[in-house]
């Protein structure tokens, strides 16, 4: 795969994910963005916060689009590590004190994770963890979404409308992942987080946790990229 790649960029040169710019992988302007001082954001929808390193923007934009729809693996660790940003804050907002991290990245449907070769937030949330095995974080790919319009362009509440419903638990792995039995054993992780790599509204954040509170799942925030500004406040920035 390394002659192919090295091939094909002498035809088509290398280009930023983020503003196009040739010869990199990201420019500096693009890769400052995913280094921002985390900050929390009480969504329009749902009752968790939402922690993420940068503001929404265009160039956050086509990363993510070139990553997930483009197959840019090149830029995988930039973004994968903003993402471990993210969620270390979130961890500290809700004082975590220790203990296995349980990831849950929002779903694809079963015709993106096809046509893209799986989840692109779940190989994110994948990749974070790696980056950080200090904070001992498993990601459970269990959430799957059916097939709904894109929410790009839409309001507030026609964001919540098009989520709604939009999502189920995978069969076979819920069984490995429900909480201890009645009999009173201690959980084996010390919290659950919500993964994305955008919140507007956090419309889609609140799917998951209603679909996962039905098994008594019950996370602690979402962590993300991105933050919009379709929130009800921002909480003021903290330094992890």
């Amino acid at each position: 795969m390394g002659l192919l790649t090295e091939f094909g960029e002498l035809l088509l040169p290398r280009r930023c994910a983020g503003c196009g710019r040739e010869g990199v992988s990201l420019c500096t302007a693009c890769l400052t963005q995913l280094g921002g001082i985390p900050r929390a954001m009480e969504p329009r929808y749902g009752q968790i916060p939402v922690v993420g390193v940068s503001e929404y923007s265009s160039q956050l934009s086509h990363m993510v689009v070139d990553f997930k729809d483009n197959g840019r693996r090149d830029i995988l660790d930039p973004l994968a590590l903003a993402l471990a940003r993210s969620i270390t804050a979130a961890l500290e907002l809700v004082r975590h004190s220790g203990g296995r991290v349980r990831l849950f990245p929002a779903p694809s449907s079963q015709r993106a994770r096809r046509r893209r070769g799986g989840s692109h937030t779940a190989a994110l949330a994948e990749r974070a963890a790696e980056l950080a095995p200090e904070l001992s974080l498993q990601v459970v790919d269990v959430l799957v979404a059916k097939r709904h319009p894109d929410q790009v362009g839409l309001g507030a509440h026609a964001r919540q409308r098009n989520v709604s419903r939009s999502q189920f638990l995978n069969p076979r792995i819920l069984p490995s992942i429900l909480p201890a039995d009645a009999a009173g054993a201690e959980p084996t992780h010390g919290a659950d987080l919500l993964i994305d790599d955008f919140s507007t509204t956090g419309a889609t954040l609140a799917e998951s946790a209603r679909v996962l509170a039905s098994v008594q799942i019950r996370p602690a925030a979402g962590a993300v990229l991105g933050l919009g500004r379709g929130g009800t406040r921002f909480v003021s920035p903290f330094t992890v």
